[in-house]
C-alpha cells in the first residue's frame, strides 16, 4: 500500500538526517495510536537512505521488558567492544558511553521501535543520548504509541526532555483523511466514507480491510486478520500459533528445534501475516499477533509455550527475560524462579530498577518453599531495588521477610546484614527508634563471636558503620567517631570496597562538621572512588552528603557544581529516592540564592513525586518560606509539616531550621506560635559541631522576635555572630559575598538606617518578598518615617517574559553590560550556569544579542534605576526586635 499524507514528516526526517551528516545530530520521536503508520513511515525513510548504518531495535510487549532489548537486537552490528559490554552485563553508564562514541565516530541512524514497551534502561540510554546528540553525526528515531502509555511510565521523563531540548522533536501522526482512504480503496466496491468511520482513519486497519478485497466490510479488524488465516494448513496454523505466543518473535535458529519447515513459512508469508526482522519471524503488526493469539483454543497456549522453552534451551545464553515470559505462561515454576532471578540481577545492573523489582517479585512468587536461603537472597535484592525506587514501606516488608528466612536458616551474617538494611529503611521513614534498634541488633548478633571469618568481620564492620551513621545524623560526632573506629577495628584486614566507601563517607562528613578543612577534599575523593566503582547507591549517597553539607555551610557555588553533574545522572538512572533528596537540597540552594520560582518548582516536584519522609523536610520548609515571604496562601500548612517531620527525625540540622522557619513566620505575620515556647532550648544543641549555621539562623530570628535569649555563648557562623554582636552592615556584606540576597536585605533592615532599609526594600521587592516588604514598611511607619517608599506598581513588577527570579537577576546585570564571567562572580554562580541563564533569557525575550536583552528588560521595568535615600544617622544597632 502507498504511504499517504506523510510527506511533511518524511521531509522533516530527511532534513534531520542531512543535518546529522553535517554534524548536528538530533533525536526525533514519532508518536501516534497503534496502527497509525509509525513503523511504516520509519521504514520508508530508511529505504531512502544510501550507505547509512541503520541500527533498528524493537521494544517487545513482554510482561517485564528486556533491559536494553533494542540494543540486543542489533548487537551484531555494534562492534566488538560495545557488543562485549552488552554480553557481559556492563553498567549502563559504560554502555551509554560506548553507544555515544559510536554515534560520534560515524553517521548512524538508530531506530528504537515501539518505545511504549521500553524498559527503564533503554529510556535512560535515550535520555543520556538526547543531552549529547547535538554533538554527533547521527540521528536517533524512536516510535511510540501515545494511546497506550501509563502515567507512571519511565517514558514520561524522556518525553519531558524532548519537549525542552532543542536537539529533539516530536512528530505526531494523524489518522488518514477520507480522501486518503478513498485513494486506498481505489476501484474496489467499498464505501470509503463507511470504511473511514469503521477504522477512524487508522492506516493499518484500513489496509487490512482493503486487502480482503471483498464486498462486505468485516465487523472488526480482528475478523479481517483472521480471514487471512482461515485457509491455513495444519503446519502453517501451528507455526502461526507459535509466533502468536512469542511477542519477541521466533528466532530463525529455533525453527529447526520447533519442527518448522519451509512450507509453513511460505504459506504464512503468502497469507501476508508475517515478516522477517533481524533473524527472527514476527507478525507484521502486534494487532495481527493478538488476533491470532485470541483464537487459540483454551489451554492450547501452555503446550505452545513449553515447546518454545524447550527450543530455547537448545541455544547458548538465551535471554532470561524472554524465558520468564514463556515459563510463566507454561506454568513452569522452577524455570520462572531461576530465570527471573537471573533477569532481575541483569536488570538491576543495567539501571532498570522498576523491571528488577517486577522480576524479583516474580521469582519470589515461584521460590521453592524448601529453600528459604534462596528466597531470603531474593527478598534482600528486592528490598534494595524498592529502596532505590522510593518505595520504602514495601522495602521494609521485603527486608523483614528476608531476615525471617535468614533466622530460620541460622545464617547470622544474613540476619545482621538484613537488620542493617532495615535500620537504613526505618531511618528514611523517620522511625528513629526502630532504626536504632535494628542497628543495635545487627551488631549484637555477631559481636564477640570467637575467631570470625573475613565475611563475618566485614558484615560486623558494616553494622557498626550504620550505628555511626545514625549518630552522625543527630550530630553526635563523638559517638560517630567511636563507632567508625570500632568498625575499622572489627573489619581489619578485610577487603570490601562497599564498606570503605560507606565508612569513608561517614568519617569525611564528621570531619567537615567538626571544622576540618580537609574533610571535604576527602569526601570528594570518596565520590571519585564511588564513580570508578559505579555503585549507584554509593554515588548518590556520597553526592547527596556532599551537597547537603555545602548548602548547610553556604558553599553554594560548590554545591551547584556537584548538583549540575549529579542530578542529571541520577534522573537518567532513575534512582528516585536519591533524586528526591538532591532535588530538595537544590530547592534550599535556590531559596538561599534568591531564585524562589526555581526553589518552589523543585520543592513542589519532590512533594508531589516522592513518597519518602526523608526527602520531604527541606521541600516542605522551602515551599512554606517561599509562600510566607511572598504572601501566598499555604505557608502555614507546609511549615507545620516541615516542623512535624523535623520532630519525627529528631535531628538538630532539621529541628533548628524548622524552628527558625516558624520564628520567621511569627515575625512576618505578627502571630505568636506556641510551638516556639521551647525554641530557646533547641539552641543548647548549638554546642554540637556542625550546627553553627542553623543555630545562628534560629538565634537571630528569636532575637528579632524580642525573645530573651543569651547568645553570648553560642558558637554560630560569622554572619550570624556579626548580627548578634550588633554589626548588621558587616553581616550584610558577608551575605552579599555568599550570594544570599534575602539574608542580606534583612541584615540591612536590622541596621535601622533609612538608606540601608530603603535599599533592602528594593531587594525584597525584586525577590517578590511582598509580605516581608509590607512588614518592613509598617515598621517604618511606626517609627514615624514620613516618606516610606511605595510598593512598586504592578506594571513595574510584571514579568511578561516569564523569567525566573534568577533570570531576572541575570538580565539586570546584562543591562549593566556585564560579561558572563562578571555575572557569575556577582551572583556567586559558575560561569557555565550564567551562560545557560543568558541563553534562556535571549530565547524568552525573543532577542538575539545581550544588548537587546538589556534594553528589553529596561522597557519592561525589570531593570529599574536604584533609588537614593538620605542617610539616617540616628540608628546603628544590633538586630532589632519587632515591637
Amino acid at each position: 500500500m502507498p504511504l499517504l499524507e506523510r510527506d511533511h514528516q518524511l521531509q522533516f526526517l530527511r532534513r534531520a538526517w542531512d543535518d546529522a551528516l553535517g554534524g548536528s545530530g538530533s533525536l526525533v520521536v514519532l508518536a501516534g495510536e497503534s496502527g497509525i503508520g509509525k513503523t511504516q513511515l520509519a521504514r520508508v525513510f530508511v529505504d531512502g537512505l544510501d550507505d547509512a548504518l541503520v541500527l533498528w531495535g524493537v521494544c517487545d510487549p513482554l510482561g517485564v521488558p528486556r533491559p536494553l532489548g533494542p540494543l540486543h537486537d542489533v548487537e551484531a552490528d555494534l562492534g566488538h567492544t560495545l557488543a562485549g559490554s552488552l554480553a557481559d552485563g556492563a553498567p549502563l553508564h559504560e554502555i551509554s558511553a560506548e553507544v555515544l562514541r559510536l554515534l560520534k565516530t560515524r553517521s548512524v541512524l538508530l531506530v528504537v521501535d515501539d518505545l511504549q514497551w521500553a524498559d527503564e534502561a533503554t529510556v535512560d540510554l535515550l535520555r543520556f543520548l538526547l543531552r549529547r546528540i547535538s554533538g554527533t553525526r547521527s540521528l536517533v528515531l524512536a516510535t511510540y504509541r501515545d494511546d497506550d502509555l501509563d502515567q507512571e511510565h519511565a517514558l514520561r521523563g524522556l518525553l519531558g526532555d524532548v519537549a525542552r531540548e532543542p536537539a529533539a522533536t516530536r512528530l505526531d501522526l494523524a489518522p488518514l483523511s477520507v480522501e486518503a482512504v478513498t485513494a486506498l480503496v481505489g476501484a474496489r466496491d467499498i464505501d470509503p466514507a463507511r470504511l473511514h468511520r469503521l477504522t477512524r482513519g487508522n492506516s493499518f486497519f484500513v489496509t487490512e480491510i482493503v486487502s480482503q478485497d471483498g464486498e462486505v466490510l468485516p465487523a472488526t479488524v480482528r475478523d479481517a486478520v483472521l480471514a487471512r488465516a482461515a485457509g491455513l494448513d495444519a503446519a502453517a496454523r501451528d507455526l502461526a500459533e507459535l509466533i502468536a505466543c512469542a511477542p519477541t518473535g521466533i528466532p530463525d535458529v529455533l525453527l529447526s528445534a520447533l519442527g518448522v519447515g519451509s512450507g509453513a513459512l511460505r504459506t504464512l508469508d503468502a497469507a501476508g501475516l508475517v515478516a522477517r526482522e533481524r533473524r527472527r519471524i514476527t507478525y507484521r503488526h502486534d494487532i495481527c499477533r493478538l488476533a491470532v493469539a485470541d483464537a487459540i483454543p483454551p489451554g492450547g497456549e501452555v503446550a505452545l509455550h513449553r515447546r518454545i522453552l524447550a527450543a530455547f534451551e537448545t541455544q547458548p545464553d538465551p535471554d532470561p527475560v524472554v524465558l520468564v515470559h514463556h515459563a510463566l505462561a507454561a506454568g513452569d515454576a522452577e524455570r520462572v524462579f531461576s530465570c527471573a532471578e537471573r533477569a532481575g540481577r541483569a536488570a538491576a545492573g543495567s539501571g532498570a530498577h522498576t523491571e528488577a523489582v517486577r522480576l524479583f517479585r516474580t521469582a519470589l512468587d515461584a521460590a521453592p518453599s524448601a529453600a528459604p536461603a534462596a528466597g531470603a537472597g531474593l527478598a534482600e535484592l528486592l528490598a534494595v531495588e524498592l529502596y532505590l525506587t522510593d518505595r520504602l514501606d514495601e522495602a521494609v516488608a521485603a527486608g523483614r521477610r528476608a531476615v525471617s528466612w535468614r533466622h530460620a536458616e541460622g545464617d547470622l551474617c544474613g540476619v545482621s546484614a538484613g537488620r542493617r538494611l532495615l535500620a537504613v529503611l526505618e531511618w528514611c521513614l523517620g522511625n528513629r527508634r526502630r532504626a536504632e534498634e535494628y542497628a543495635a541488633a545487627a551488631v549484637d548478633v555477631l559481636d564477640g563471636r570467637p575467631d570470625p571469618a573475613p565475611p563475618e568481620k566485614a558484615v560486623l564492620g558494616h553494622a557498626y558503620s550504620i550505628q555511626a551513621f545514625l549518630a552522625m545524623q543527630v550530630s553526635d560526632l563523638v559517638g560517630a567517631r567511636e563507632r567508625c573506629a570500632r568498625a575499622r577495628e572489627v573489619a581489619d584486614g578485610v577487603t570490601d570496597r562497599a564498606f570503605e566507601i560507606r565508612l569513608g563517607v561517614i568519617e569525611s562528613v564528621v570531619a567537615v562538621m567538626s571544622g576540618d578543612e580537609g574533610g571535604r577534599d576527602r569526601l570528594v575523593a570518596v565520590l571519585e572512588h564511588a564513580r570508578e566503582r559505579f555503585d549507584e547507591e554509593a554515588r548518590s549517597t556520597v553526592a547527596g552528603s556532599l551537597v547537603d553539607l555545602d548548602v548547610e555551610q553556604r558553599r553554594l557555588d560548590d554545591a551547584e557544581k556537584v548538583l549540575d553533574h549529579s542530578l542529571p545522572l541520577i534522573a537518567e538512572r532513575d534512582v528516585r529516592i536519591a533524586h528526591g533528596l538532591q532535588l530538595g537540597v537544590r530547592a534550599r540552594l535556590h531559596l538561599l540564592r534568591g531564585a524562589w520560582d526555581d526553589a518552589r518548582l523543585d520543592a513542589s516536584t519532590v512533594l508531589s513525586g516522592s513518597r519518602s519522609p526523608v526527602t520531604h523536610t527541606w521541600p516542605c520548609l522551602v515551599r512554606g518560606l517561599v509562600e510566607l515571604r511572598s504572601g501566598r496562601a499555604g505557608a502555614g500548612e507546609h511549615l507545620a509539616r516541615g516542623w512535624e517531620l523535623a520532630q519525627r527525625f529528631g535531628e538538630p540540622l532539621r529541628l533548628l531550621p524548622a524552628a527558625a522557619a516558624l520564628a520567621e513566620r511569627c515575625w512576618t505575620t505578627g502571630t505568636p506560635d506556641p510551638r516556639l515556647d521551647d525554641a530557646a532550648a533547641l539552641l543548647s544543641t548549638a554546642s554540637l559541631p556542625g550546627t553553627e549555621w542553623s543555630a545562628g539562623d534560629l538565634a537571630v530570628w528569636l532575637v528579632r522576635l524580642g525573645r530573651d535569649v543569651d547568645t553570648s555563648h553560642l558558637h554560630v557562623a560569622r554572619p550570624y555572630r556579626l548580627l548578634l554582636d550588633g554589626r548588621p552592615l558587616a553581616a550584610a556584606e558577608c551575605w552579599e559575598a555568599l550570594g544570599c540576597p534575602y539574608e542580606r536585605a534583612l541584615a540591612m533592615v536590622d541596621s535601622g538606617e533609612l538608606a540601608e532599609t530603603y535599599a533592602a526594600l528594593e531587594i525584597l521587592d525584586r525577590l517578590g518578598a511582598d509580605a516581608v516588604a509590607a512588614t518592613v514598611r509598617r515598621d517604618l511607619r511606626r517609627r514615624g518615617v514620613a516618606r516610606v517608599p511605595a510598593r512598586p506598581r504592578t506594571s513595574t513588577r510584571a514579568n511578561p517574559a516569564g523569567l525566573t527570579s534568577r533570570q531576572v537577576d541575570v538580565v539586570r546585570l546584562l543591562a549593566e553590560g556585564l560579561t558572563n564571567a562578571e555575572i557569575a562572580a556577582r551572583l556567586v554562580i559558575s560561569e557555565k550556569t550564567a551562560d545557560h541563564h543568558v541563553s534562556a533569557i535571549l530565547t524568552k525575550l525573543g532577542v538575539r544579542t545581550r544588548r537587546e536583552a538589556g534594553s528589553a528588560a529596561r522597557t519592561m521595568g525589570i531593570a529599574p534605576e536604584r533609588r537614593r535615600a538620605p542617610r539616617d544617622e540616628t540608628a546603628s544597632a544590633p538586630v532589632t526586635p519587632r515591637p
